[in-house]
């Protein structure tokens, strides 16, 4: 049976059914806006996507700038970590904060043509085991459907556990065409200036996709299609209240077309 949100927080946060120490990392979720329904995640469910959201998460540091990033590759003790192409702009050094709060200098990786996609790849190197991120393919969500939004956003956010923050909501849209940057999975989560980069997971714990752009942008005008043209004003007014992602299979389709039916 679906419950509320008023519910699974009252029993996450008495650790009612719950053999974890307090206190539970479930409380830190934001709660939803009045607009989301249908939210429909057993408390077990919602603390093991935070748990495994927590584990796959990095911070990704460049010159003055600060964003996120998903711990995608381990070859040995090499990490590959995919983020936001504009968390980089600023520029080197990079550095890459790992879920246990150790610091790494990271390099971009400069031999995979993103194009006009807003991706970009860092590595660095460490003997510890980290966890790897499983990937998915948003082509599968319906709307309505689930989802998770991890990060590290620059001003602490309320509730949020050393600087990682989650929220929660729902799959909105996917237009035809992309906008600009490869903007096309939008959804009803909450997104802070800092989360760019970090990942949009299912129900199942797979990256669908890659944090990029939240709702209402204070400057410029991104709602630009690939082709140039622009939505219409009812479609426009969805788009501006939704936050937005690169769909995970873009990456992939890109670096590895054998993956998928691309």
């Amino acid at each position: 049976m679906p419950v509320s949100w008023e519910s699974l927080t009252i029993a996450l946060c008495l650790g009612q059914g719950l053999s974890i120490a307090p206190p539970p990392l479930s409380c830190l979720l934001e709660q939803p806006s009045a607009e989301i329904v249908g939210w429909n995640l057993e408390p077990v469910e919602m603390e093991r996507l935070y748990r495994l959201a927590r584990s796959l998460t990095v911070r990704v540091r460049a010159r003055r700038n600060s964003g996120s990033g998903v711990l995608i590759r381990r070859q040995g003790q090499l990490y590959t970590v995919l983020t936001n192409r504009h968390v980089l702009t600023a520029g080197a050094p990079f550095l890459v904060e790992a879920p246990d709060g150790q610091v790494y200098r990271a390099t971009r990786l400069s031999g995979v043509a993103f194009g006009s996609w807003d991706l970009a790849v860092v590595q660095f190197r460490s003997a510890t085991m980290y966890a790897i991120a499983s990937l998915g393919d948003s082509r599968q969500l319906g709307v309505g459907e689930p989802i998770v939004a991890a990060g590290f956003p620059i001003e602490a956010a309320p509730l949020a556990d050393r600087g990682f923050f989650v929220s929660h909501g729902q799959m909105a849209l996917r237009p035809q065409q992309a906008l600009q940057g490869g903007y096309q999975l939008g959804y009803t989560n909450p997104l802070h200036q800092g989360m760019s980069g970090g990942p949009v997971l299912n129900r199942r714990g797979e990256v669908v996709g890659l944090n990029s752009l939240h709702a209402y942008p204070l400057w410029g005008d991104p709602y630009i299609f690939e082709d140039g043209s622009r939505p219409d004003s009812a479609l426009r007014s969805v788009i501006e209240r939704s936050s937005w992602a690169v769909p995970i299979e873009t990456f992939r389709c890109l670096t590895d077309p054998k993956s998928l039916k691309c």
